[in-house]
């Protein structure tokens, strides 16, 4: 097979799944490790993806961002999985913080649905409130500050101010887009502070991100991925971008 034709084979690769391992090339193209890291270096080289310890990705794609009644219709299906496998990570008598957004309200209806016999819940998102003031049971701490009604959140300096003092010890974190290379990002300008707060006060991090929005990019950046972090996904996750983000010492849930 010539150059070309491999370099083409690469490239159709990483366009339907944003990234590959070089494993995964090695066995497809039928060729040594060498000529597969050659092969990358030369599309890296000609700006056609980017090299990472064991495969490559693609030159970041940038998500796309809808209002928020936009995105309560998408992927409904792949954030009821997310909501539930988080289930798996919460215990009776936990403090935990939640983030705003569509799959973190999806988050809040499990809770509902499970109805833990103690459980305190930190939040800035009125979805994510309204859903779990039904609980009698559980401890809702609303924070308030100056209102976004396109995402149903509260921001801004009494938001962050209060925030900055609140610590828990899970806190579920749901950005718009992550990145091998450039970490988790997300688009809402308002929220980055308390976002930001969220994943430094808390003592364990999941982040929650649905199959579409790996190796895509947002507005601004949050965090880099740190190993430390629990990221729970869908089983649309290709095993390619799986197997990618594990070689990077990522834990993935899917």
């Amino acid at each position: 097979m010539l150059a070309d034709q491999r370099k083409q084979i690469i490239l159709d690769k990483i366009n339907i799944n944003h990234c590959v391992t070089v494993a995964e090339l090695v066995d497809i193209l039928h060729v040594s490790t060498e000529t597969v890291r050659r092969d990358l270096e030369d599309m890296e080289n000609n700006e056609l993806l980017v090299r990472v310890h064991g495969g490559a990705v693609s030159k970041t794609r940038r998500n796309r961002f809808e209002d928020i009644g936009k995105r309560n219709t998408e992927n409904i299906e792949l954030k009821e999985q997310i909501a539930k496998k988080a289930l798996d990570y919460v215990e009776d008598g936990d403090v935990i913080a939640i983030d705003s957004g569509t799959t973190a309200s999806a988050f809040a209806l499990a809770l509902k649905e499970r109805n833990f016999s103690s459980l305190s819940v930190i939040t800035y998102s009125t979805e994510v409130f309204s859903i779990l003031s039904a609980c009698s049971n559980y401890r809702i701490t609303m924070v308030g500050g100056d209102y976004l009604p396109k995402e149903k959140i509260f921001y801004g300096f009494l938001t962050n101010e209060v925030m900055s003092k609140l610590y828990y010890s899970k806190a579920f974190v749901v950005p718009s887009a992550l990145s091998l290379e450039d970490g988790a990002h997300d688009f809402i300008r308002e929220s980055y502070e308390s976002q930001s707060m969220l994943l430094r006060n808390a003592n364990k991090v999941f982040i929650l991100a649905d199959s579409t929005k790996f190796e895509t990019k947002g507005a601004f950046k949050l965090c880099n991925l740190l190993p430390d972090y629990t990221i729970i996904t869908d089983d649309k996750l290709s095993d390619s971008v799986y197997d990618l983000y594990s070689t990077h010492s990522l834990n993935v849930i899917r």
